[in-house]
C-alpha cells in the first residue's frame, strides 16, 4: 500500500468520513494522528491546512467534519458495498460514450472512477453493462468532479471495437483480484495474533488499499472478465472490514473505537 494512504491529511478525511455524522473533535483526530506516528502540532496543522482548502469544515470550536464536496466523494467510495449488483448482462454491443472537447485531469479522473476509457480524443466508453440509469450515472460522475457539461450518451458500436477490451486490461486486473485476495486472506488470519496498535495498523492499510480498488473498480462484464474473482474479493473485503471494526472497536483509546477507510486520493 501507498505510504501516501497515511498522511496526516488522509488520516483526518479517512476518520472523518467513518464517523457517524461525518464529524470528530480535535482530540479524536490527533489521537488517530499520533496512532500512525504523527506528532499532535502535525495534525493541528494539517486540520488547519484543510480547513483553508474547504476540505473540512468546524461547526463550532473543536469540531470538525467533511464539507459537502469531499463527503460527496467519500459516499463514491462507500458503493463498493453493493458489489455486484452495480452491474447488468451486457448484450457485447451498447456502449456508454462521454464526450468533452478539453477534458482537464478532473474530468479524466472522474471518467475512469467510473471506468470510462478514451478511444478518441475527447471522446471515452465503456460497455454498457451498469445497473445505474444513465441520469444517475451523469449525476455520481458529476458529484465527483466531471464537468457537467459533459455529454454522456448511449450508443450502438458494431464496428470500430477492434482493440476497444484491452483497454481495461482484463487479465491485468484478474492478477490483482487474486493478489488481492491472497493477502486479504493471509491478513485475516494473522490479525488475532499481532499487537492490538499493529492490527488496527494493518487491517487500516490493507483493507484501505482494497476498498479503494473496489470503489473505482471498472466492473467489467463477463465475456471479458471471471467476475467470479471480482465477486470473491468483494466477499472477502466484507469480512475483513468487519473483522477490523471489532478489532478498532476494542480499543482502549474511545476516539478511536471507529475504523476509519481511506478516501480516494
Amino acid at each position: 500500500m501507498s505510504a501516501n494512504r497515511t498522511r496526516p491529511t488522509s488520516i483526518v478525511l479517512d476518520m472523518l468520513r467513518s464517523a457517524r455524522s461525518r464529524q470528530r473533535t480535535a482530540r479524536s483526530l490527533v489521537a488517530a494522528g499520533e496512532l500512525f506516528g504523527h506528532s499532535a502540532n502535525t495534525m493541528r496543522v494539517t486540520l488547519s491546512r484543510l480547513m483553508s482548502r474547504g476540505l473540512i469544515e468546524s461547526p463550532k470550536r473543536g469540531l470538525y467534519r467533511l464539507s459537502s464536496a469531499t463527503d460527496a466523494l467519500n459516499g463514491f467510495v462507500e458503493r463498493w458495498r453493493n458489489g455486484e449488483s452495480r452491474v447488468t448482462p451486457w448484450d457485447g454491443t451498447t456502449w456508454l460514450f462521454a464526450h468533452h472537447a478539453k477534458p482537464n485531469d478532473k474530468d479524466l479522473w472522474a471518467l475512469e472512477a467510473v471506468g470510462f476509457k478514451a478511444v478518441r480524443p475527447g471522446l471515452h466508453t465503456r460497455p454498457d453493462n451498469l445497473a445505474e440509469s444513465l441520469k444517475n450515472l451523469k449525476t455520481l460522475a458529476v458529484s465527483i468532479g466531471l464537468d457537467p457539461s459533459t455529454l454522456i450518451i448511449q450508443g450502438h458500436a458494431d464496428c470500430c471495437t477492434d482493440g476497444w477490451q484491452a483497454l481495461w486490461e482484463p487479465d491485468a486486473l484478474e492478477s490483482i483480484y487474486d493478489n488481492a485476495l491472497q493477502r486479504l486472506t493471509e491478513s485475516a488470519r494473522n490479525l488475532t495474533s499481532l499487537p492490538p496498535q499493529s492490527a488496527r495498523l494493518e487491517c487500516f492499510r490493507l483493507g484501505g488499499e482494497v476498498i479503494h480498488r473496489l470503489a473505482k473498480d471498472p466492473l467489467l462484464p463477463d465475456s471479458w472478465i471471471d467476475t467470479g474473482k471480482r465477486r470473491a474479493l468483494w466477499r472477502a473485503m466484507l469480512a475483513y472490514d468487519a473483522q477490523g471494526k471489532d478489532i478498532w472497536a476494542a480499543s482502549r483509546e474511545e476516539s478511536l473505537r471507529h475504523m476509519p477507510h481511506p478516501e480516494l486520493a
